[in-house]
């Protein structure tokens, strides 16, 4: 297959992959953050940063695939690919793709948490480290591309 045909799916991928768990995860928070701002409007920002947690793995998975494309040179313009760059630059955005299926979990803990600052309020900090605790290993993920993006000399 062409370079351009692995490196396409790869950007695919990993821009996908985790922009769509994320989108689950945050609407699955959302939908028990707009539970609770409707009883009590006044926990509307407590309630919006334990939402919008889920939705990082979305950006490392966007940011994956722009580096892909500029060390790939298919963001920059015409470039003379050689047949192996496809292959690894896929190799590289399996953990970042991997990483998005974390936000899953991470949208049930803030789901749980909005439920939990709704019935007493003094939880919100506990709840935002229990809600951060998965974005550890997105992070991992998100870092490992990067790595072997630059270690396999695509970017």
């Amino acid at each position: 297959m062409e370079p351009l045909v692995w490196i396409g799916i790869a950007i695919g991928l990993v821009v996908g992959v985790p922009g769509a768990m994320s989108a689950l995860a945050v609407g699955m928070a959302g939908v028990a953050a707009a539970g609770v701002t409707a009883e009590e409007p006044e926990r509307f920002g407590r309630m919006f940063v334990l939402q919008i947690l889920p939705g990082t793995q979305g950006f490392y998975g966007f940011i994956s695939g722009v580096l892909i494309m500029i060390g790939t040179g298919v963001l920059g313009g015409a470039v003379e690919l050689e047949p192996p760059i496809g292959m690894l630059a896929l190799a590289a955005a399996v953990p970042a793709i991997i990483q998005g299926f974390t936000a899953y979990g991470q949208g049930l803990v803030a789901s749980a948490s909005c439920g939990a600052v709704a019935k007493e309020p003094e939880v919100f900090g506990k709840s935002v480290v229990y809600t951060v605790m998965p974005e550890t290993y997105a992070i991992l993920g998100f870092l490992v591309t990067f790595l072997a993006l630059i270690g396999l000399g695509v970017f």
